[in-house]
């Protein structure tokens, strides 16, 4: 969405990165901290494919557990709501954590923000009026601490917990076999299998230690295959 207009962005195809484009995305990116629109636009414009196609997913997960209807939010709605988040919290953007996993992050927490709020919803509604409902913690409100960034120490023996790169599945996962995970092991597999992020970006985005985030990555590629298995 253009942050101007409110009008869809148009993405083209992403071209390969290069000292000079890395170079020319951090003079935009520090263009974009000062307030620059257009810069912001050029810099998200590459991945909006993605993060259309995660959210057509994602959106499909939270249908089949019943958490949204179909009508709540389309794709492209989410991926609207993600870039205002973004645009907003860009400070907040952690230096190691590339801007594409930066932005699957932030449609992450948007939507799990979306299915609370939406949920909750649900709930007041069934209630009688005659005794309304008073939730202790105010969900509409956005705690800081929901948008924080976990900043993963370095791990020093790298070789003790990347799990093995040959049992890659994300790319084949199917929406059954993600229905068989926990909502944050579905999320860690498919970050890594699918969207390809590092370890350290996922543990980042997850808020966990990069050696938590190893660990639940190989139980949802164990629990996964499995299931293909039996």
């Amino acid at each position: 969405m253009d942050l101007n207009t409110g009008e869809p962005f148009h993405s083209t195809a992403e071209q390969p990165v290069t000292a000079k484009a890395s170079r020319q995305d951090n003079r935009e990116w520090e263009a974009a901290l000062d307030g620059d629109h257009q810069a912001f636009r050029r810099l998200v414009e590459p991945h909006l494919d993605e993060l259309v196609e995660a959210a057509r997913r994602d959106i499909s997960y939270y249908v089949a557990l019943d958490m949204l209807s179909p009508d709540d939010l389309t794709p492209e709605e989410l991926v609207g709501e993600t870039l205002l988040r973004a645009w907003r919290d860009r400070f907040r953007r952690p230096r190691h954590l590339s801007l594409r996993g930066w932005l699957l992050g932030t449609q992450d927490r948007v939507l799990r923000r979306i299915v609370q709020r939406l949920q909750l919803e649900r709930e007041l509604v069934t209630l009688s009026l005659e005794q309304p409902y008073y939730p202790e913690t105010p969900i509409y409100d956005d705690e800081e601490s929901f948008w924080e960034w976990y900043q993963p120490d370095d791990v020093t023996t790298w070789e003790d917990v990347i799990p093995d790169e040959s049992e890659l599945i994300g790319e084949e996962l199917e929406t059954d076999q993600e229905l068989l995970l926990r909502p944050d092991e579905r999320r860690v597999l498919l970050l890594s299998d699918h969207h390809r992020l590092s370890l350290k970006e996922i543990a980042s985005i997850m808020n966990l230690s990069v050696q938590q985030t190893a660990e639940m990555l190989t139980q949802a590629r164990r629990q996964v295959q499995q299931e293909g298995e039996s």
